[in-house]
Parts: C-alpha cells; structure tokens; sequence
C-alpha cells in the first residue's frame, strides 16, 4: 500500500469488500462518487468527521483512523514521522517517563525536561529557549505527545520540535 496514500486506500479497499460503485459507496455517507473518487486517489481527504464514520465501518479503531487522517494531512516530507505502529509497542521506549502533563508551571517543567534523558536533545533545547516558551507556551501534554510521537523518530532540531509542536496545535484543532 503506498504510505502516501494510505487512507484512499483504505477507503478503496472498504469499497471494493462491499461491492459497491463509487456513487452507491458516497450515497452511505451522503456524499458523490466524484468525491469518494478524489478520496480514493488522495487528491482531498475526507473531513476528520466523515472519515471516522468511514473508518468505523472497515473496522479501524479509533486511533488508527486518526493517525491516517493526520498522516495524510501532514506534507509528504513528514509524512513517514508519523507511524501506525500500535501505541503499546512504541510505548516500551518511553515507560517510566516523566509526565510533563503532571506539571503546572513552566519553571517546574524546564527543570524536568533538563534532567529527563528520554527527552531527544532537540527537544530540551527547544524548551530552554525563553522565546519559544514566551511565544508558544506548550502544554505539559504537548511537550508529551512532542516527545512520545517524534522523538522516536531520530534527533531531529529545534526547527524540526517547532514545526511538530505547530502540527500537533493544527491536528488538535481540527477537531
């Protein structure tokens, strides 16, 4: 399956299992065969709601739909960032983590993230910049998912820990 793509391929797939044209697969979700058509080819991608919907009826949790949904949102470059790896097996590398969630001031967070090991270099470098913090103010449960979703991904640079930070807002409010 072509990772750029994932998801038309997904809705392909589902469609072609229920034997259904493009037009009798939009009429279940009030939608055109033209449109089911540009979803399948990755020319636009469903709304977050619609593809949940769809993504429910081919038997996808909930979180696996959202990851191919942000996937195809992200630009191909960062594409591959992001992994449909189920969680518990990315989880192992970040057990007995420090919650950065747990944490209300930023003082208190500075200081974790300044002794915490499982933090990517990058990424403490990021949160030590007074400008980032007095310009973007991340969450304890950014700083988490900034960590957990790209740190595994290698070093990366402040820029790269910026840019997800961005990502992660945009998903977040896309909802």
């Amino acid at each position: 399956m072509d990772p750029k793509n994932e998801l038309g391929q997904t809705i392909y797939n589902s469609r072609l299992a229920l034997d259904l044209t493009q037009d009798e697969y939009g009429q279940r979700y009030s939608v055109s065969g033209p449109a089911i058509f540009k979803f399948e080819k990755g020319f636009v991608r469903p709304s977050l709601a619609l593809w949940l919907k769809m993504a429910a009826d081919t038997e996808l949790t909930e979180k696996r739909a959202v990851i191919l949904w942000l996937m195809c949102k992200l630009p191909e470059q960062y594409q591959a960032y992001v992994s449909t790896t189920p969680t518990h097996k990315r989880r192992k590398a970040h057990s007995g983590s420090i919650d950065y969630a747990a944490f209300e001031l930023r003082a208190e967070m500075q200081a974790a993230a300044a002794r915490d090991q499982t933090l990517p270099k990058a990424l403490r470098k990021l949160l030590d910049d007074d400008e980032i913090w007095e310009l973007f103010k991340p969450s304890g449960h950014e700083i988490n998912l900034m960590r957990d979703m790209f740190g595994p991904m290698g070093k990366g640079s402040p820029a790269d820990y910026r840019e997800a930070l961005r990502l992660i807002r945009e998903f977040v409010h896309s909802f």
